[in-house]
This record gives structure tokens, C-alpha cells and sequence, in this order.
């Protein structure tokens, strides 16, 4: 389960969102978002704790951050 690894999430302008990650985790958490097809993405950029999701539209940035702060189970994020 990647949840352990997530340490939160922020929008930068109104088609990326920056997800941060424990240190070393952000290629394993990326390779998971892209295996789960969500039609909101357009794609992602993995470094050492840090991710860039592009997604195609603010409203489909919108569905993201909901679906992220679903998945946060101790609603830390924005």
C-alpha cells in the first residue's frame, strides 16, 4: 500500500499537482498512479520525494485531488 509512503499533496496552477513522498518512495508511488489508469492524468514525473501530475484539465485536477485526499487516511494534504 503506497498511503504510508505519501506525505502530502498541493496544486501548482490549475493542471499540476505536486505529491511529496518519504524519501526514496516517489518512483514506486509514481509507477503505482500510472498503473491505475486514472483518466484524469495525462502523466506523471517521479524524483527522490517529490511527483508531478499533469493532468489534462483544472476539473480533471479537481477529481485528482479528490481522489488523493480519499486515499490519505489521516487527511493530511492541501
Amino acid at each position: 500500500d503506497v498511503r504510508s509512503f505519501m506525505k502530502g499533496y498541493r496544486a501548482a496552477g490549475p493542471t499540476l499537482t505536486v505529491l511529496r513522498t518519504t524519501t526514496g518512495a516517489a518512483q514506486s508511488v509514481a509507477i503505482a498512479i500510472d498503473k491505475a489508469h486514472w483518466p484524469e492524468i495525462v502523466g506523471t514525473v517521479s524524483g527522490d520525494d517529490t511527483i508531478f501530475i499533469a493532468t489534462g484539465s483544472g476539473g480533471d485536477q479537481k477529481r485528482l485531488v479528490a481522489r488523493l485526499r480519499a486515499r490519505f487516511s489521516s487527511g493530511s494534504g492541501n
